[in-house]
């Protein structure tokens, strides 16, 4: 401790979801770590004792049960230590569940901080705690009084800071008009491409506007599951400098701290009203919605992407332990992204490439050139690659369900595409693996892919990344490892290649022809799913963004096309399985897109 600064610090503790004993023990070991450095006021996440995905596990008498003993661990654990602990944790209060933040000293519980701006999923666990304003609460046998969110630090008289659980902006609670010196904002926020550099931002200008010190939290890699990933971002600002910035994506506890100056002269706390941007306007001309304006940030972004699908991929793969996958590798986009991704991840874990089973799976539409690209992108990647053809596997299954061998209907098509899963999942099974599937979020939009076959994986690596996008990753990574396939793969046409080669034997079945150009599919996607445009203004402004490459009528044509798909798809979407959201667009029906399945076209149509 040095006169006139506050030490403040922030822990992203390694967590196991639903185990509140080991978590806490974790949390106890950095908290040591952090008394040891000087730290005075050290935050933890929003709900860090059991981790914030638990989900319909909050339900679980047990979860509460062993949450409690957490924190009464924590509690005599810590009863040694002049330290604040900032504790995000579940409470039962008066049978009812709220999501807290405890705030403890030398053992002790000083009050706690309930969450009353409760996201809409939230209220299925957790009461708001506008519920508790100025009510006696029981907390492990002692009344406490929720009257405010302001606290002084034990060691600095007359000096407070407050805390927040998932908020943007500074909104306490303080009927004496405290002195604030130092804001904590605990969240459960998982992470996006571009969310922590607007977090960044937002927390540099409020800092900077109200002349105090600001530290924000995010849980870890360790919360990822399903179809979110965190990435355990935590920051601290003092008076609009930023002190300390923790690493991302660490799958062990990561603890940064800092001094915040105490000052006697403090801006009155008033929140400037930020600018109002028309940020929508601005997008609707923008062809390449999921694509940023320079070179420069596009690198970034791609770079960012990356990062994020192998951190989820990563922690998919730490928990099944067996450190081993299988895909399918066509030579194609999207199977290149997914093996990019994966060897990533491995990466990240330390674990040997050869793990990684690439399969390519030669049939009727496969052409010289993706087949040559796959086999030296497996070798490039230094993989295990197997090669296993289809042909005579398919042949004798038409002749089982009695189709003609001049048949080139969608079933001649669709066979190839399950046969390929099944082979896949079969492999997998043989080698304790699990697939990785490929298809990404403009297919997923539109239904191209077929049901239990492309469609189905163990885990969909690029479910949230647009075809648009998946290009300019590919480019970015072809310019880092100057990688020749790779630029080829970017000029590739985009195609299932179910159906045979032309006469030069290059691909004739080519997607953008069917079912429409990708950069308006992902256009109309944005439009349609972030800003809930109607059909007639995203034609009439995607008329404008495309003057001069596209006709109106045709513009019209593809927009149907992607309505009719979009709706009439959702079956498919609804049974998809997990993978990682790294965008604000997502489709998943677990949280970011939820729509019947048997939902009426007409309207959508007129």
């Amino acid at each position: 401790m040095k006169d006139g600064f506050l030490k403040v610090g922030a822990l992203v503790p390694e967590i196991k979801l639903g185990n509140p004993i080991f978590n806490a023990e974790k949390i106890i070991e950095k908290i040591r770590d952090a008394y040891d450095y000087g730290v005075e006021v050290l935050a933890t996440p929003e709900l860090s004792i059991t981790g914030a995905t638990c989900g319909d596990l909050f339900f679980q008498e047990l979860l509460i049960e062993k949450t409690e003993e957490a924190i009464k661990l924590v509690c005599e654990k810590t009863s040694d230590l002049d330290i604040t602990i900032l504790l995000g944790t579940p409470l039962r209060i008066n049978s009812k569940l709220y999501n807290c933040a405890l705030i403890i000293n030398s053992g002790k519980i000083l009050g706690f901080v309930p969450k009353r701006n409760l996201y809409p999923s939230e209220y299925k666990w957790f009461e708001p705690g506008t519920n508790l304003y100025d009510i006696p609460v029981n907390i492990l046998g002692k009344e406490y009084i929720f009257d405010r969110n302001v606290f002084e630090v034990s060691n600095h008289k007359g000096a407070y800071y407050d805390v927040e659980l998932s908020v943007k902006e500074i909104s306490y609670l303080n009927p004496d008009n405290k002195t604030v010196f130092v804001s904590f904002n605990m969240t459960s926020m998982n992470d996006v491409v571009s969310r922590t550099s607007k977090i960044k931002k937002e927390a540099l200008k409020l800092s900077k506007e109200n002349g105090i010190g600001y530290v924000y939290i995010m849980p870890g890699i360790n919360e990822s599951t399903t179809d979110f990933v965190y990435s355990g971002y935590s920051l601290i600002i003092d008076d609009g400098t930023i002190m300390r910035e923790g690493e991302k994506f660490s799958f062990e506890s990561t603890l940064i701290h800092a001094d915040i100056r105490l000052n006697d002269e403090i801006n009155d706390y008033v929140i400037a009203a930020e600018e109002k941007i028309d940020k929508k306007a601005k997008k609707e001309l923008d062809k390449y919605p999921f694509i940023p304006d320079t070179k420069e940030d596009i690198n970034e972004r791609c770079k960012e992407v990356i990062e994020m699908q192998a951190a989820a991929l990563a922690r998919r793969i730490k928990h099944i332990g067996n450190g081993k996958v299988a895909f399918g590798l066509s030579g194609g986009s999207d199977s290149t992204l997914a093996l990019i991704v994966i060897n990533e991840a491995f990466k990240k874990l330390g674990l040997d490439s050869k793990n990684i089973i690439s399969i390519t799976m030669p049939g009727f539409g496969t052409t010289g050139r993706t087949y040559e690209n796959a086999i030296k992108l497996a070798k490039a990647y230094n993989t295990t690659l197997r090669e296993i053809s289809i042909k005579d596997a398919c042949i004798q299954h038409y002749k089982d369900i009695g189709l003609s061998e001049e048949d080139r209907s969608v079933t001649f098509e669709n066979a190839q595409a399950r046969e390929r899963t099944q082979i896949l999942m079969d492999v997998a099974n043989m080698e304790k693996a699990f697939v990785v599937g490929t298809g990404d979020l403009s297919e997923l939009a539109l239904g191209w892919c077929t049901y239990n076959g492309d469609h189905m994986s163990m885990y969909s690596v690029n479910c949230n990344i647009p075809k648009t996008l998946i290009k300019e990753i590919i480019r970015y990574e072809a310019e880092r490892t100057n990688n020749e396939v790779l630029f080829d793969i970017i000029n590739t046409p985009v195609s299932p290649e179910l159906l045979p080669p032309d006469k030069e034997g290059n691909i004739a079945q080519k997607t953008e022809s069917e079912i429409g150009p990708y950069e308006l599919h992902d256009y109309f996607l944005y439009h349609f799913i972030k800003y809930h445009s109607t059909p007639k203004h995203i034609l009439e402004v995607a008329s404008k963004a495309f003057e001069g490459m596209y006709e109106k009528e045709e513009i019209g044509k593809w927009l149907n096309v992607f309505l009719t798909r979009f709706i009439k798809q959702q079956f498919k979407r609804n049974c998809c399985p997990d993978g990682p959201k790294v965008g604000t667009i997502g489709l998943s029906p677990r949280g970011d897109f939820v729509m019947p399945s048997d939902m009426d076209i007409s309207v959508w149509q007129e």
